[in-house]
C-alpha cells in the first residue's frame, strides 16, 4: 500500500486527533483539515473506519443515563456563581 502524501507528520496529527474528532470536540476548520487528511490518505481512512467501529460499539454498549432534574439545575447554579 502506497502512501500518497509526503509528510508521515500529518498522518500522525491526524490521528492524534481522531477521537476528537469522533466525538465532534474540533472546532470546524481543525474538522475540516481531519476530512481532508482522511480523504487523502487510505491509510489514515482504515484507521479512522476502526476507531469509529469501536466507539460506535461503545456507545451502544453504555445505557443512557441522565441527571435528575434537581441535581442538573444545581450544578448548572453552581457554574453560573463561579464564573
Amino acid at each position: 500500500m502506497s502512501h500518497e502524501h509526503d509528510e508521515m507528520d500529518e498522518c500522525v496529527q491526524a490521528l492524534a486527533r481522531v477521537h476528537a474528532f469522533l466525538h465532534n470536540e474540533l472546532v470546524e476548520a481543525d474538522a475540516d483539515v481531519i476530512r481532508i487528511h482522511l480523504h487523502a490518505c487510505e491509510r489514515c481512512m482504515e484507521n479512522f473506519e476502526i476507531e469509529s467501529t469501536i466507539t460506535e460499539m461503545i456507545t451502544r454498549s453504555q445505557p443512557v443515563h441522565h441527571a435528575p432534574t434537581t441535581l442538573a439545575a444545581r450544578i448548572q447554579t453552581m457554574r453560573i456563581a463561579r464564573r
